[in-house]
């Protein structure tokens, strides 16, 4: 098993599809503006799907460290699949090579290309799980801070929005939580941060949970109760919701982290995607 400490180990180990390709998933790869992304849809959909005009922005997570293209591809077209939209899944820049804040630049400029393409705002989805998922909340503050229009709607999986680790979770759930440990929350967060010395952990856009989330859109946030970062999850949305949002917490009894991740082999992640797929068809 890799090491925290060799992240070019641990991508390679980690970065496989989870689950079969099916021939109806199609993908593109695209060059957006600098940042490697890929399409991915879905050939057929049903009637009763999200309006197809939706665009789903999707930063995968891994830490900050791994994960991409490959790792996301099976959650990628199932989200197309099942909320009939088009899923451009971004390779943001990884540390240690690119510290902080690289991945958020990254994001700011996939989400740029998007409308330079011609879709509105009003038809994007911004998307991510786990680190992925704080990156998510970090673009769209920063779209605030930019003065750039907000999407219609953020889905979240699992988001690590706390790198200081102050959630109680972190320690409660140590030992239920099979795919996160403190350890490596610690070392994922040196990494991204260049270490001691380096960034300040509670910087608003490593850690969306102290910035301003006033005038964001809709959120809906899927977590499993016995993740480390339960606690990331529920104070995000309490967060949002005291500063006039409108978020939406579904705790997922005993299932693991970013559980979507794993739909082939538990059904409870197709379901969490329906479920995804149903919040969509909700904004306008």
């Amino acid at each position: 098993m890799a090491s925290f400490d060799d992240p070019l180990e641990l991508r390679g180990q980690a970065g496989a599809t989870i689950g079969k390709f099916p021939a109806e998933a199609v993908t593109e790869s695209v060059n957006a503006d600098g940042v490697g992304a890929q399409w991915v849809s879905w050939q057929t959909t049903s009637v009763d799907a999200a309006p197809g005009d939706t665009v789903i922005l999707y930063l995968h997570g891994g830490g900050y460290v791994f994960g991409g293209l490959d790792s996301h591809r099976g959650l990628a077209w199932r989200l197309a699949r099942q909320c009939a939209s088009k899923v451009l899944v971004a390779d943001y820049r990884l540390a240690p090579e690119h510290v902080y804040p690289a991945a958020v630049e990254d994001a700011v400029t996939a989400y740029q290309w998007l409308l330079a393409q011609g879709i509105p705002a009003q038809n994007i989805v911004v998307a991510g799980d786990s680190a992925g998922g704080g990156l998510s909340v970090a673009l769209l503050v920063k779209l605030k801070e930019l003065g750039l229009p907000q999407p219609k709607a953020c889905v979240l999986f699992s988001p690590w929005t706390d790198l200081t680790l102050s959630g109680g979770s972190i320690e409660e759930n140590a030992e239920k939580d099979a795919m996160l440990s403190p350890a490596a929350l610690e070392r994922f967060r040196d990494l991204y941060l260049g270490g001691p010395g380096g960034i300040d952990p509670r910087t608003p856009f490593a850690s969306p949970l102290f910035a301003d989330l006033s005038a964001l859109p809709d959120t809906y946030v899927l977590v499993g109760s016995e993740e480390v970062l339960l606690d990331d999850s529920k104070r995000l949305v309490e967060k949002l919701n005291e500063a006039g949002g409108r978020a939406t917490l579904s705790v997922w009894p005993k299932m693991p982290h970013v559980f979507p991740l794993l739909a082939p082999f538990l059904p409870e992640g197709d379901k969490a995607i329906a479920e995804v797929a149903t919040f969509l068809r909700t904004q306008h």
